[in-house]
């Protein structure tokens, strides 16, 4: 039986017994002008199986879109650090920044020349202050120890390691005569190293207490003695000049709170010793000095050197033990430079200081002076101010006003007394020698770790009657206590 595909799409009836012999004959139903030609038939999926296809293709589409911010990322800092301008100089730090290395086979292989160009893209980094200041507000705060249960941060371990030094004699030829000193064992201290800048004075342990940064004083233990026999070995070559000490002491001891004073070793107690131990040496007791004036600003709250006011003081001192006349501070203009961050926000990143800085005072004497500059072989020699200009100084840099360390400064004043002053100094010195053109006829400013002569027979050629050693606790306590015998024997 066959059934007309009419009848169907006709609409007309198909009684029971039509369909049961359908099924009997085996017949097949043709539909050839159906709509539903071609069309599939769905599936349904399980539901579980359908979530897991949708998780991986959100995942697979939050992975291309982190290879693709990466990718950005990676690009714009790369085009940020290469080929943006570089820095040259950070005013913030007072210093000049990293160069690019030249290239050499030998630098190639040890791994400094890649060395020195990751530091150079690191170092000049573009718009560098800015990223440096949003480090220290938004980053460095949650850095660092706080320390004492208050807003006190501490920079450094604040630990020293003792180590026992064995006996040795050091010898010294001057005028044709040998002196032989022998240094009995001491136990000395070694703090964790840090770059340290030009002066070489900073200890990597620094306290921010009181919106103000304190290096902690490690100790002497035993070096203090090394520098008095230094200083022992001038005045026995040295007969017939006035030879001094002044040591000069660091906010460390004046403003560190006493809660903290484990922390450091007492500046005035190894000023002390090293008084018993020097011989026909005049010493200066500047920290008698500074201690009675502590609670005006003679010290920086964001520099390690002090302030010229605390220069001053010590000046006065001096000159007293000296016996020369000494100019009052009303004598001399004083200028304020406001906004000064120094050396211990570069060292610290510290949000504390760099949102606390502070004046920067110093005084320029009203009686003229005539100014020589030399380098530190005491050649080429320059007219010079005793002053910069600090117009054109960064607020980091307010200190150098009174000049660089790396030259010989000759000053020759109104004060006609016969008295010549060698000075030999650290950084803290600088400060000294415009609070000293009232009290000496001629005065030679020299460093003493960049000194290049002989010590004894320059100060004999400039016929000095008078020679100060000046430096802060860290240097005359430090390795820069060595620079003293190293021109002693040049």
């Amino acid at each position: 039986m066959s059934i007309n595909n009419s009848n169907i799409s006709a609409g007309k009836d198909i009684n029971k017994a039509d369909v049961s012999n359908i099924n009997r004959a085996g017949a097949a139903i043709s539909i050839e002008a159906s709509d539903r030609a071609g069309a599939s038939i769905d599936i349904p999926i399980k539901a579980k199986k359908l979530t897991k296809q949708r998780r991986k293709k959100a995942m697979n589409t939050i992975a291309l879109a982190n290879i693709l911010l990466l990718g950005a990322v990676f690009t714009g800092g790369f085009i940020y650090v290469t080929m943006l301008p570089h820095e040259t100089v950070a005013n913030d730090e007072n210093r000049m920044l990293a160069k690019f290395p030249e290239f050499n086979v030998k630098a190639y292989a040890s791994g400094s020349f890649t060395e020195g160009v990751a530091n150079y893209f690191d170092d000049t980094v573009h718009n560098r202050s800015d990223i440096k200041q949003f480090i220290a507000e938004a980053l460095m705060p949650i850095k660092g120890l706080k320390y004492g249960g208050e807003c006190a941060e501490l920079y450094g371990n604040g630990t020293e390691k003792k180590v026992t030094l064995p006996v040795t004699t050091t010898t010294v030829r001057t005028n044709n005569v040998t002196t032989a000193t022998t240094t009995a064992p001491v136990t000395t201290t070694t703090q964790p190293e840090e770059e340290a800048p030009g002066d070489g004075e900073l200890t990597n342990n620094i306290l921010i207490v009181n919106k103000r940064g304190i290096n902690l004083y490690g100790g002497a233990w035993g070096a203090e003695q090394e520098y008095a026999s230094y200083v022992n070995a001038y005045k026995e070559a040295l007969p017939n000049v006035n030879v001094y000490s002044m040591v000069l002491p660091t906010a460390s001891s004046f403003y560190l709170p006493e809660k903290y004073s484990d922390l450091a070793q007492s500046e005035k107690e190894d000023f002390d010793r090293i008084d018993e131990a020097l011989a026909n040496v005049i010493s200066v007791d500047a920290y008698y000095a500074l201690n009675a004036h502590k609670d005006e600003a003679i010290y920086s709250r964001t520099d390690h050197h002090w302030q010229p006011l605390g220069a001053y003081y010590a000046a006065q001192q001096f000159a007293y033990a000296a016996g020369v006349p000494f100019t009052d501070l009303s004598e001399y203009e004083k200028v304020t430079l406001p906004g000064y961050v120094g050396t211990l926000y570069m060292y610290t990143q510290s949000a504390t200081l760099l949102n606390n800085p502070e004046d920067f005072v110093y005084y320029k004497p009203k009686s003229p002076v005539s100014v020589t500059q030399y380098d530190t072989h005491f050649g080429s020699p320059v007219a010079a101010d005793l002053l910069l200009d600090p117009t054109d100084m960064p607020n980091s840099g307010y200190y150098m006003v009174f000049g660089s360390d790396e030259r010989i400064v000759q000053v020759n004043t109104e004060c006609k007394n016969s008295r010549t002053l060698v000075i030999f100094k650290d950084s803290y010195g600088n400060a000294l020698l415009p609070m000293l053109t009232g009290s000496f006829e001629n005065i030679y400013l020299c460093d003493i770790r960049y000194f290049d002569l002989n010590a004894i027979e320059f100060i004999k050629n400039v016929q000095a009657t008078d020679l100060l050693f000046t430096m802060c606790s860290f240097s005359a306590a430090g390795g820069n206590r060595y620079s003293i015998y190293n021109n002693l024997v040049k």
